[in-house]
């Protein structure tokens, strides 16, 4: 996952390079995220926005669950900066996003990529994070990485028993 945000954050840099040189702006490629991650989008028109701010102090607030769900977080903003994860998008790329998911000006939508690249979720109204948590939870690779997670608790938690313990 820390490859495939490093990457990310590269390709943004890149991409805010050639802006700034006013070449034309080379769209993000969100296929680099397929099968690593699941991608979150939040399109709003501004911070303000009451769905926008709900959820972010959610997702701000359950940082781990984020992390352990494998998500990418992207905040597409009309009025102010966008952002996946903590790293800005110039305006091209957030345009860019807002036409391949053919979100409308002024409006609120949460989209929910999955780990196989296919559209899980597409809001236009206030999404709570828990039913978010809950749909992911729900799909194959998720409740196989919650196996394996716990197959791998609880290896470690049976290793002391295997060290011989006559110390």
């Amino acid at each position: 996952m820390l490859k495939a945000i490093l990457l990310a954050m590269l390709m943004v840099t890149v991409l805010s390079i050639g802006s700034i040189r006013n070449a034309p702006a080379i769209s993000l490629d969100l296929a680099q995220f397929q099968w690593k991650n699941r991608l979150l989008f939040l399109f709003a028109p501004n911070r303000n926005h009451p769905f926008f701010g709900s959820l972010h102090r959610a997702l701000v607030a359950q940082q781990a669950e984020v992390v352990d769900r494998d998500l990418v977080i992207f905040e597409i903003l009309e009025s102010g900066p966008s952002t996946m994860s903590t790293t800005h998008l110039d305006p091209q790329t957030a345009q860019s996003l807002r036409e391949k998911f053919e979100v409308r000006q002024g409006e609120f939508t949460v989209i929910l990529i999955g780990k196989d690249g296919g559209i899980k979720l597409n809001r236009q109204n206030q999404t709570r994070l828990e039913d978010i948590f809950g749909l992911i939870d729900t799909m194959p690779m998720r409740r196989e990485e919650m196996r394996q997670k716990s197959r791998t608790k609880q290896s470690v938690a049976d290793e002391p028993n295997k060290s011989g313990g006559n110390q």
